[in-house]
C-alpha cells in the first residue's frame, strides 16, 4: 500500500525528481522522498497570443460628449485599406436627440421674440404714462402760479396737491422705466443662454451623426480594442469620445501577451528567457525575454473569475509572414536554475510563523528541522540550508513530532 501511494506521489507532485528521489522502503511509517544534489530549470508555462507592440489606434473623435453605440465592425484582422469604413454607429437615438435639439432651439427663438415683442408693448405703455404727467405737471405747474385774486384758497390748494400727486407718479413711472429695463435685460440673458444650450446641443448632434462612420487612416490590418475590462469591443458595446475602436498594428512590431494562472505565477521577473511556440507552426520556438509583469492578477473575462497574470515578453526576431496579430501560443518561461542543488516537492515544506521546516525521516522515526529555502516554484522548492544528500524527507506532517522551538 505504502510503495502504491508513493508511486502516485511521484507520477504527479514530484515527477522531475524521480531520477534523484525515491520513496521511503515498506518498512518506514512515514511517505517521504530522498534528497540528492540536482540541476533543475523551473519554468512556468502558460497560453497566450500575440499583440502589436506599435500600432495606429483608431478613436472616436474628441469633443463629443455622449456614448456611441457600435453597430457593425468590419471582421477582425480583416486587410483594410485607407479611406475604408472598418466602423459604424448606431445612429437611431443620436437623430432623435438631434431632433430634439432642432424643435428645442425653435421653441426658445419663439420664446425670444414673443419676450422681445411684449417688452416693447410694456416699455411703450410705461413712456405713455410718463409722458401725461409730464403734461399734466406742466399744466398744474402754470395753473399754481396764477394771481390769488383770481382763485379761491381752497382751488390753490388743489391744484399743489395735484402737482405733488404728479411729481410722484413721474417718478413711479421713471423707476418702473429703469427696473423693466433690468427685469428684461435678465429675462432676456436667460432665454438667450438656453437657447445657446440648445444650439450647442444640436450642433453635437449633428457634428456626431458626422462621424458614424468611422474610415481606416491607412492600409493594415484591423485589431479590435478591448474595454477596461479586458473584453474585446463588438457589435453593442457603448464607447465614448477619444476611446479607441481599433489598431492597425505595424507590420513586424509584435510581442506576446501571456496569461499566467494566479497560482502559478511564481518567480516570474522582466528578464527572463521564454521560449513561444505559435499554433500556426508548432516546429518554430521562437526566443523571447520578459518585458513586464503585471502588478496584480485580473480576470480575462467578466464573467470568469479565474485571475491571471499578464506577462509581456519581446521576441529576440520577427518573423512577419508567421508571426501576425492574434496568434494563438504557448509558452515556456524559465523562472530560474540551479546547479548542484537540493530539491523536495511543496508539501514537504512546512511553516511555523512563516519559518520554513522539514521532517527528517530515520527508519520510523521522524523529527523537524528548520530549513533555508531558495527558489520556489507552484511544485518544488529549493532548500539551501538544512539538508545534506541522502537524508529523507516527509511528505506529511507526521502525528505526534512538533514543530521546531515548541
Amino acid at each position: 500500500m505504502t510503495r502504491l501511494w508513493c508511486r502516485d506521489l511521484l507520477a504527479t507532485v514530484a515527477l522531475p525528481l524521480l531520477a534523484t528521489v525515491a520513496c521511503s522502503d515498506a518498512t518506514s511509517l512515514h511517505p517521504s522522498v530522498s534528497v540528492e544534489a540536482r540541476d533543475h530549470r523551473f519554468t512556468v508555462d502558460a497560453r497566450g497570443e500575440l499583440v502589436p507592440s506599435e500600432a495606429i489606434t483608431i478613436r472616436v473623435p474628441d469633443g463629443l460628449r455622449m456614448g456611441f453605440a457600435i453597430a457593425w465592425m468590419v471582421p477582425e484582422y480583416s486587410e483594410v485599406a485607407q479611406g475604408q469604413v472598418i466602423v459604424r454607429f448606431d445612429d437611431s437615438e443620436i437623430l432623435v436627440q438631434r431632433d430634439s435639439s432642432a424643435v428645442e432651439v425653435a421653441h426658445r427663438s419663439l420664446q425670444l421674440g414673443v419676450h422681445t415683442q411684449d417688452s416693447a408693448v410694456a416699455r411703450a405703455l410705461i413712456d405713455h404714462e410718463a409722458e401725461r404727467v409730464e403734461g399734466e405737471q406742466h399744466i398744474a405747474r402754470t395753473f399754481t402760479e396764477v394771481d390769488p385774486r383770481l382763485f379761491s384758497r381752497n382751488e390753490i390748494l388743489d391744484a399743489v396737491g395735484d402737482l405733488q400727486l404728479l411729481t410722484i407718479q413721474d417718478e413711479y413711472y421713471a423707476w418702473r422705466a429703469e427696473t423693466h429695463n433690468q427685469r428684461t435685460e435678465a429675462e432676456l440673458d436667460r432665454l438667450v443662454a438656453f437657447r445657446d444650450a440648445s444650439r450647442t446641443q444640436l450642433e453635437q448632434r449633428e457634428s456626431a451623426l458626422a462621424v458614424m462612420a468611422l474610415a481606416s487612416p491607412a492600409d493594415g490590418t484591423f485589431v479590435y480594442a478591448r474595454t477596461p475590462w479586458g473584453e474585446k469591443l463588438t457589435e453593442g458595446h457603448h464607447v465614448f469620445a477619444g476611446r479607441a475602436v481599433g489598431l492597425l498594428p505595424v507590420r513586424g512590431k509584435v510581442k506576446a501577451r501571456i496569461y499566467v494562472p494566479e497560482v502559478d505565477a511564481i518567480g516570474i521577473e522582466p528578464g527572463q528567457e521564454v521560449t513561444l511556440r505559435l499554433d500556426s507552426d508548432v516546429s518554430v520556438m521562437v526566443p523571447a525575454r520578459v518585458s513586464s509583469v503585471s502588478t496584480v492578477a485580473t480576470p480575462r473575462a467578466s464573467d470568469n473569475p479565474q485571475k491571471y497574470f499578464v506577462v509581456e515578453a519581446e521576441p529576440e526576431a520577427v518573423d512577419a509572414e508567421l508571426m501576425r496579430v492574434g496568434s494563438s501560443l504557448d509558452a515556456t518561461i524559465v523562472t530560474g536554475a540551479i546547479d548542484d542543488g537540493f530539491l523536495v516537492p511543496q508539501q514537504a515544506v512546512f511553516y511555523d510563523e512563516d519559518k520554513p521546516f522539514v521532517y527528517v525521516v530515520r527508519g520510523n522515526h521522524a523529527s523537524a528541522r528548520r530549513v533555508r529555502l531558495g527558489h520556489l516554484s507552484p511544485t518544488l522548492v529549493e532548500v539551501v540550508d538544512g539538508l545534506q544528500a541522502g537524508e529523507r524527507v516527509s511528505v506529511v506532517a507526521p502525528d505526534g513530532v512538533r514543530a521546531p522551538g515548541e
